[in-house]
């Protein structure tokens, strides 16, 4: 315990010399990415709230999430290549337009198409936003850096997320309950937060400069190796995105209806969790270079497994819920900006966004599919085991594929970086 407290305080020392000496861009960057968390905040952890006290149905849910979705897949199969080609900055621009057009329209009066609608716009944006922004992040700092850059960026990405889905899972209720406001109109007004927040995040990434170059014929950097690189890393993504479909996007489900936890017990479960996210970003990079990176990835991916198959069977105990959720999410989610780091370090500068943008779509399609076939799995009652299991298993085998691959391809050391 004492060596895990002392590299933990090594981590965020070393997260606080790397943000004194960041750039100005990379740190436009990093505030522009708390105002992204924002809508992210509320699309994984609110929106379903918001759906179902509109009276939706599980099976619309799960068609609204699935089909929108699946629209994302139509911008990520060209949009790493534009990104790669016609520049970072102005397609992450774009993407954060599609967001905030997308999130407006749930503003609308509830409509099934409508809201499908609105959830392709959102899904569009994002897959244009998060090959972009990797790709210009990765442009900004030296191999050995970026880990640090990620870390930066995902810690101040999920304080927003932490304090979107805590207030917006907490602020309709307490309307409802103190104010005699219906719970629709309370979400309707986190969702214009979102809006707006995103908003701001464009006006950050205005600011940021990105060096054009010539174009390149980027089918020609796919070589061999790299070919065999995404296609294994999509195929770990797809068994990912399959076992997410089945149970993330639910959750807030699971808890309130499933478990009968309250709005207050729900916020106070969420925040707790993406709290120790947000600190765990904060310092985890410094634990990938004792470990190194793929160990690192894989150990507390499937680590994390063990909490995710407890929750169902702990409902008998809402403290016990919300530790295994907090602990699950922790190690699930705590080597991000690490995996994004290594990823973006394995290829060539010039087709970072492209493969970044493939690997998802691999993602997405598996997403998609697994959330549209999952509301029939639900079928209304958020008390079920069977999709947690599902999940697991996805999980367990995505992250072997991982280690066993990749355990042999190392990062790159520092080279100059434009900045």
């Amino acid at each position: 315990m004492t060596g895990l407290a002392h590299a933990g305080r090594s981590g965020a020392d070393e997260s606080f010399r790397y943000y004194s000496a960041s750039s100005k861009d990379e740190r436009r960057i990093i505030n522009s990415s708390f105002f992204m968390g924002v809508l992210s905040g509320v699309s994984w952890y609110v929106i379903a709230l918001y759906w179902d006290a509109l009276g939706f149905t599980s099976e619309e849910i799960g068609l609204i999430g699935g089909i929108g979705s699946a629209v994302g897949v139509v911008s990520l199969l060209v949009s790493g290549f534009l990104a790669d080609i016609f520049g970072r900055k102005k397609l992450l621009l774009l993407g954060l337009a599609g967001n905030a057009m997308g999130a407006a329209l749930f503003l609308s009066a509830p409509n099934l198409v409508v809201f499908i609608i609105a959830e392709s716009l959102v899904s569009l944006g994002w897959s244009l936003t998060q090959p972009s922004v990797m790709a210009l992040m990765a442009s900004k700092a030296s191999p050995t850096k970026l880990k640090f850059f990620f870390g930066m960026q995902g810690f101040s990405n999920q304080i927003a997320i932490t304090l979107a889905s805590a207030t917006g899972i907490f602020f309709p209720g307490f309307l409802r309950d103190h104010y005699d406001i219906e719970l629709t109109s309370g979400y309707w007004l986190v969702v214009l937060v979102a809006v707006i927040s995103t908003t701001v995040s464009m006006l950050y990434i205005f600011r940021v400069s990105e060096t054009k170059k010539t174009g390149e014929r980027l089918m020609l950097r796919f070589d061999k190796t790299v070919r065999a690189r995404l296609f294994m890393y999509s195929v770990q993504n797809a068994l990912i995105g399959i076992g997410a479909g089945f149970v993330i996007p639910w959750l807030p489900l699971v808890f309130q209806e499933g478990m009968g936890a309250s709005s207050l017990e729900l916020t106070a479960m969420v925040t707790a969790a993406n709290v120790a996210i947000a600190i765990s970003w904060f310092i985890i990079p410094k634990f990938a270079e004792a470990r190194g990176s793929v160990l690192l990835i894989a150990s507390c991916q499937i680590a994390s497994v063990a909490f995710l198959l407890a929750i169902p069977y702990s409902a008998f105990s809402l403290l016990l819920v919300g530790v295994l959720f907090t602990g699950r999410s922790v190690l699930m989610l705590v080597p991000t900006p690490v995996l994004n780091a290594y990823v973006m370090n394995i290829v060539t500068e010039e087709i970072r966004a492209s493969f970044y943008a493939i690997s998802q779509l691999a993602w997405t399609i598996a997403y998609s599919a697994a959330f549209a076939v999952s509301g029939y799995v639900w079928a209304n009652d958020y008390s079920k085991p069977e999709p947690f299991i599902y999940c697991s298993v996805m999980y367990i085998a995505a992250s072997l594929l991982f280690y066993f691959y990749f355990r042999g391809i190392a990062e790159p050391k520092d080279e100059p970086v434009a900045h």
